[in-house]
């Protein structure tokens, strides 16, 4: 199952109902409820939202305990899976999931939860399609959509007959900005898996796209070095 929305939300209350709903009423009954939601990164805004969600759910169901953790300033797929591990170890019930590296995160974690029956739900970046038996559900944007749609909108500012454009992201092995970047080729070129070459008016600079790793101070810096260049891209 997987589920989209046209605008970005900031509260997990959806997640949680979803997942009550393929839970046993007798299980939360009897016990406290524990949920892990697991970001990219612990200080991405995007997934302190979501744990408030989480926290606000837990404020009407006393049974219900939230935990929030990932790696602390940048994408790490390691630190992530070693967290989720721990938590598993601890007890934990379920998974709130946003994917950093489907790949990584499938054989050396989500494995053992689907083994534990522990449920498991991705939200905001999904797992691979050919790892989608590994969660319950997706919930967040159609990224590839979303990335479309900013494709349109970049054609308004092509100043050149051969218009440079540099995109940014924040890890190669994530798969929704992975998608992202797909849809901004589709929507400048009529195709998703190549770089943009200049056949249809518009050229990949060839140090892009470039990777953050989700550490905000060097998303800023690749922004201010590309738009002082004397022909800037369109970032």
């Amino acid at each position: 199952m997987a589920l989209t929305f046209r605008k970005c939300f900031n509260s997990l209350a959806l997640f949680i109902t979803f997942l009550f709903s393929v839970l046993s009423f007798a299980v939360l009954a009897n016990k406290t409820f524990t949920i892990a939601v697991i970001g990219k990164t612990k200080n991405d805004s995007f997934d302190e939202q979501s744990f408030k969600g989480c926290l606000l759910f837990a404020e009407k169901n006393s049974n219900v305990k939230c935990i929030y953790d990932s790696s602390d300033y940048y994408q790490d797929v390691r630190t992530q899976s070693i967290i989720i591990n721990e938590l598993a170890n601890e007890n934990v019930d379920a998974f709130l999931i946003s994917t950093t590296d489907s790949e990584y995160l499938v054989p050396h974690s989500l494995k053992q939860l689907k083994i534990k029956n522990t449920p498991v739900i991705t939200f905001d970046s999904e797992l691979l399609p050919q790892h989608a038996s590994y969660r319950l559900a997706y919930i967040g944007t159609n990224n590839f959509d979303f990335a479309v749609a900013l494709g349109k909108l970049a054609k308004k500012y092509k100043r050149a007959d051969v218009q440079s454009i540099c995109l940014q992201s924040g890890h190669q092995t994530t798969p929704n900005l992975n998608a992202r970047l797909s849809g901004v080729r589709q929507a400048l070129s009529g195709q998703s898996k190549k770089r943009l070459s200049g056949k249809h008016g518009r050229i990949e600079h060839p140090r892009c796209p470039l990777y953050t790793m989700g550490k905000r101070e060097a998303s800023l810096e690749q922004v201010k070095r590309f738009s002082s260049l004397d022909h800037s891209p369109i970032f």
